[in-house]
């Protein structure tokens, strides 16, 4: 089993998307992630995007290899968070705060296999 973890500075978060708008944001996130940010209000919706964030890099780490972000999704379940790729489901957890958001991914082995980001 392989475990990765993340920790994101939701101000500093924010301050980046300012910085890169939404381009950035489209590139980090797919639709239904965004979808799911905006329906709350600005400053929960940036800690849900911000703790997406997280577990994208916490799941890359875990796999052990950079994928492209837009491959990982992380939506609302009936029980939490499910983070998504390649038709598969890894369990993930997450938490967030004004200050922080962090995400723990697991990856049960074998570990899948993962062609390098282009």
């Amino acid at each position: 089993m392989r475990v990765g973890i993340d920790l994101v500075e939701v101000p500093r978060f924010r301050a980046f998307l300012e910085r890169h708008g939404e381009r950035a944001l489209h590139r980090l996130f797919t639709p239904a992630e965004i979808a799911y940010a905006e329906k709350a209000a600005p400053n929960l919706a940036l800690q849900r995007l911000a703790a997406r964030f997280a577990a994208k890099e916490a799941f890359c780490k875990a796999l052990g290899k950079a994928v492209p972000f837009l491959e990982i999704e992380v939506l609302p379940g009936k029980n939490g968070p499910r983070l998504l790729w390649r038709g598969q489901e890894y369990p993930v957890s997450l938490t967030h705060t004004a200050q922080m958001a962090a995400a723990v991914v697991l990856i049960p082995s074998p570990i899948p296999e993962a062609s390098p980001a282009g």
